[in-house]
């Protein structure tokens, strides 16, 4: 699977998960997804989660109903991809449905199927579409060994990945953010496009109110060390910010016209999850462009 690149390796993205339900809205992270699989010639997982708790009150005529109705639409899906992608099937994609919960489907798929990249997008008809930014996301984010490309429900028309000329890397300085800096420096490097590397400073201590320029110099080279030989043949950019973490990000992102935020999170922490993640949350929310979160301390694989 593929994990943070070290500075030499490159991004290794071989076989790539999207997740969809269908509906016009999961279209985006659909066409993403092959986009960019079809930039790396991997081969893509198109996966669909029919809920079946959601139906455990309708009683069985209901689910026998929305299973053939989903099998209709695999089956639409399958001659959309042939006809508009010029997709061969089992070849440059496959089309799948399983039922039960959407996380674990998702995760188990992504395991059993050995994806280098989860793609899913934030709205859609019930299911994975209505929930995604609730307790599908928070799992996904927080269980996935593997990057994780999130196409927030107030995207602007995203740049295909091959055009991509701007990505931007929010950095805590805490060892969680290195592996997707590294990853953001090997998707520069790849697609030949700028990178800012921003870190936030949500809290001014004494020496930035005495003297800020010198700080943020400190900082920007502490980010330089982060980024080390990573940076090599990458045109980066040093950015510190004073300001709430996630408004701040947010901003620059819209600034620099960024097309893809590559984000570092934590690991699970169990029950504390839902207080620590609101950063990822929010940026997923909110962001105009793709969000990428990558999970620290995850090991190789």
């Amino acid at each position: 699977m593929a994990t943070a690149p070290s500075a030499t390796s490159g991004v290794g993205i071989h076989n790539v998960l999207i997740a969809t339900d269908f509906s016009h809205h999961s279209a985006a992270a659909l066409n993403y997804g092959l986009n960019f699989a079809h930039r790396y010639s991997a081969h893509s997982e198109v996966l669909y989660v029919l809920p079946t708790d959601e139906y455990a009150l309708a009683g069985p005529e209901a689910l026998t109903a929305a299973k053939d109705a989903a099998r209709r639409d695999l089956l639409d899906l399958k001659a959309t991809l042939r006809r508009g992608h010029a997709f061969e099937e089992d070849v440059d994609f496959r089309v799948s449905m399983l039922e039960g919960s959407a996380a674990d489907c998702l995760l188990e798929w992504a395991r059993e199927k050995r994806i280098d990249l989860i793609v899913v997008g934030t709205h859609g008809r019930g299911g994975l579409g209505k929930i995604i930014l609730g307790s599908v996301a928070e799992k996904v984010f927080r269980h996935s060994p593997v990057p994780v490309l999130t196409i927030g429900p107030h995207i602007r028309r995203p740049r295909e990945i091959g055009s991509a000329h701007c990505f931007l890397a929010p950095c805590d300085l805490t060892p969680k953010s290195h592996p997707a800096i590294r990853f953001a420096c090997a998707l520069a490097k790849e697609h030949s496009s700028r990178l800012t590397v921003l870190h936030v400073i949500e809290h001014a201590n004494e020496g930035m109110k005495l003297d800020p320029e010198r700080v943020k110099q400190e900082i920007s080279q502490e980010l330089a060390g982060i980024v080390g030989t990573s940076a090599e043949g990458v045109n980066v950019h040093y950015r510190i910010e004073v300001g709430k973490v996630s408004s701040c990000i947010l901003d620059v992102a819209t600034e620099i016209d960024s097309d893809l935020i590559v984000l570092g999170v934590r690991p699970s922490l169990g029950l504390l999850d839902r207080f620590m993640w609101p950063i990822a949350y929010e940026l997923v929310r909110e962001a105009a462009c793709p969000v990428l979160t990558i999970r620290g301390g995850v090991p190789a694989r």
